[in-house]
């Protein structure tokens, strides 16, 4: 893998600098993903609570996300992404003072929730947007690649440092929650320095779409991604890995505790684990552009990944699971980086921000509600079944359950969709 197939896009100097601000807010968003559910298992002990967290940032995102991809085809997006980051630092913000003075209660962490799922509704569509201008055409899969790094490059050391400083920092000052406001208080920053390089940026010229007919723009989007079924097939695929298997995120507190007998270092190393799999999936996937069969590497990373989260859900030894969540990063990123990059490739300028609204519900709408069913799965099972399921019940149960579930919707559409097993490197089946 050459190191220019991966890192070229980097030499333009405004997609250089939105790239380092992603990485830099990425970042926090990791550390107070980490933190915010900490958080809630320590004031709750409640995995259906814990899980339901994701219920406050799914309902805003669901109302506001088509919305938000509308609004994205209409105005200037640097100035609209510099506002999203300034409402994102300053929510983190109170809630780091208010977990600092240990007045922090179970509905504020909920109340931040939903105000960054639905900001997100509208921040997504805003940066998927806006990179592509950032780059000349040729470069563009280089970009998407790229870009695809950040989240799960950052899941290596984001958590990791939310975990040591909520152990540490609480250790040092005698203040349980002090660690997790020293968390929260370096994610807003992290929002505002990236809010700093966006406006720096230099943007071309963006054609936008006219009219304020905003709920007209959006059937319009939605009748666009209808009819392309490669699109509807790969967006549908990514709900359902999104729901059934990405969504264990929310249970990694119990496997934490629960599971290994560990800390919020332990948790924390759980998350890094996941990320570092995650990064070395990107790195190959942006090095198989060229494989003629695209379709086996979105089917195959689906299936490794539900594979080994079912592995990783039935061990007690902490050593083998950390061996477990690479793997399963490796397959998610496979999946996802193949998928993303087809559908940016494909989708014309003018319907990007829609298009790419629809996409991003994956990850503001359909991820959280995943959580929730998670959740309420490993608690119901907890409650009702430990004489049946043994040290099963809950969390394990959960993963285990809804990774066959995935497995099952993806050997039925390897074995339906020959267009999509065919895809080229173009897009095209």
């Amino acid at each position: 893998m050459k190191r220019v197939e991966v890192f070229g896009a980097l030499r333009y100097r405004d997609y250089r600098l939105y790239w380092s601000g992603m990485v830099v807010s990425v970042s926090g968003l990791q550390m107070a993903l980490l933190t915010k559910g900490w958080l809630v298992w320590k004031l709750t002990g409640s995995e259906v609570i814990l899980g339901s967290l994701g219920l406050a940032e799914a309902i805003p995102a669901a109302v506001f996300t088509l919305f938000g991809g509308a609004i994205a085809d209409k105005v200037d997006l640097r100035r609209l992404l510099i506002l999203l980051q300034g409402v994102y630092a300053l929510t983190l913000f109170l809630l780091a003072v208010l977990t600092a003075m240990e007045l922090v209660q179970v509905w504020h962490v909920f109340v931040a929730a939903a105000v960054m799922g639905m900001t997100e509704a509208f921040d997504n569509p805003g940066r998927q947007a806006l990179f592509p201008h950032l780059v000349e055409r040729r470069d563009l899969m280089k970009a998407v690649s790229l870009n695809s790094t950040v989240w799960p490059g950052t899941r290596i050391f984001g958590p990791a440092v939310a975990g040591v400083l909520i152990d540490q920092v609480a250790s040092r000052t005698g203040a349980p929650f002090m660690g997790a406001a020293t968390a929260f208080f370096l994610a807003s920053l992290s929002f505002a320095l990236f809010g700093i390089f966006l406006s720096i940026i230099r943007v071309p010229h963006i054609e936008r779409t006219g009219g304020i007919n905003v709920l007209g723009d959006i059937g319009e989007g939605l009748r666009f991604v209808w009819g392309q079924r490669v699109f509807a097939f790969l967006i549908a695929m990514t709900f359902m890995g999104s729901f059934f298997v990405g969504s264990h995120v929310a249970l990694l507190p119990v496997f934490a505790t629960d599971v290994f007998s560990g800390d919020g270092t332990t948790l924390g190393a759980l998350y890094a684990a996941g990320g570092v799999g995650s990064l070395g999936g990107a790195l190959v996937a942006a090095s198989l552009t060229s494989v003629r069969r695209r379709g086996w590497l979105i089917f195959g990373g689906a299936l490794m990944q539900a594979t080994c989260l079912m592995i990783f859900a039935s061990l007690t030894s902490y050593t083998f699971a950390l061996l477990m969540l690479p793997l399963a990063g490796i397959g998610f990123s496979l999946f996802t980086v193949s998928s993303q990059s087809t559908i940016q490739f494909l989708v014309p300028d003018e319907f990007r921000g829609r298009v790419m609204a629809v996409w991003g519900m994956t990850y503001s709408t359909v991820m959280p509600l995943g959580r929730v069913q998670m959740g309420a799965v490993a608690g119901l099972s907890r409650l009702h079944l430990p004489g049946v399921l043994g040290r099963f019940a809950g969390a394990p149960t959960a993963v285990i359950a809804n990774g066959a579930v995935m497995l099952v919707f993806v050997l039925l559409g390897a074995a339906s969709n020959p267009r999509v097993r065919n895809l080229r490197p173009e897009g095209s089946g």
